[in-house]
């Protein structure tokens, strides 16, 4: 018998965690599915307590009839990683960088036992999913990964290399030096699978060279990704990890991370 559920209801997934004969279990469902949510809980949980956390915990705590406790959302964010950490067998050093790229994105430094909100961005998830549609007109998630992945960023991305034209450059000629930005390249009957891979470049870069000053003022160089956006996205990790030799930075993308703040939440 499920005794506490922990929901982190974000601006685009709802994330679930729950524990069930010593074991967790996991369930997800769009931010606009809230009376699925609702059913699945009336109908296998109908006694649990509720502990919620979120952008949109209140909106969903109304529609329960469930005991509830709400939940901040970046308390129960650094509370649960430690968990998904743990459970992953990935041991870090005491001081680190966490970086939840979901909707947006939210940074925090990690530092023994405690943790402070950085900043944030609202470049995240919601920004590819926004842009891809404005773009190419596709909406779901897992198709716009696939094309992605197919894609070439070679004459829609201008790199430094297309600017020196042989010449010596004093960074590395494969950095990005535009994106979107070689306009006396393109033709117009770009490829869809082409402008979604040079998104995805440019909003992982984006995401990267905002949380590379936090990671310096902490004086780290180990830097924790979680959220929905790296869920089944291994472009998007193979993006940011390219920087790694680069910037001598140790990136870690930990299995369930997107539950850090559901666990945090059935945690608290």
């Amino acid at each position: 018998m499920t005794e506490c559920i922990g929901i982190d209801a974000g601006g685009t997934l709802i994330k679930v965690v729950y524990k069930e004969r010593d074991e967790y279990l996991y369930q997800t469902f769009l931010s606009n599915e809230v009376e699925k949510l609702v059913k699945w809980i009336n109908e296998w949980h109908p006694n649990a307590k509720l502990k919620i956390t979120g952008g949109k915990q209140e909106n969903i705590s109304k529609l329960l009839h469930n005991p509830h406790e709400l939940i901040d959302e970046f308390e129960a964010t650094t509370i649960g990683i430690k968990e998904v950490l743990k459970r992953a067998e990935l041991y870090l050093p005491e001081k680190y960088l966490l970086v939840n790229v979901g909707t947006g994105t939210s940074i925090h430094s990690m530092i023994g036992e405690n943790s402070e909100r950085l900043g944030g961005s609202g470049i995240g998830g919601g920004t590819l999913m926004g842009l891809s549609y404005l773009l190419t007109r596709q909406k779901q998630f897992e198709e716009i990964m696939l094309l992605a992945e197919k894609g070439k960023r070679t004459g829609i991305d201008l790199k430094v290399r297309d600017i020196y034209e042989g010449d010596r450059s004093p960074i590395s000629g494969d950095l990005t030096a535009s994106n979107f930005g070689f306009l006396e390249r393109m033709t117009g009957e770009e490829l869809q699978e082409d402008i979604l891979a040079c998104l995805v470049g440019m909003i992982s870069e984006a995401v990267l060279m905002m949380v590379m000053p936090f990671a310096k003022a902490i004086e780290s160089s180990t830097i924790v990704f979680i959220g929905s956006t790296f869920h089944n996205n291994a472009l998007f990790k193979k993006q940011l990890q390219r920087f790694e030799d680069l910037f001598e930075l140790k990136l870690h993308f930990p299995f369930n991370g997107q539950y850090s703040g559901a666990h945090g939440a059935l945690l608290y």
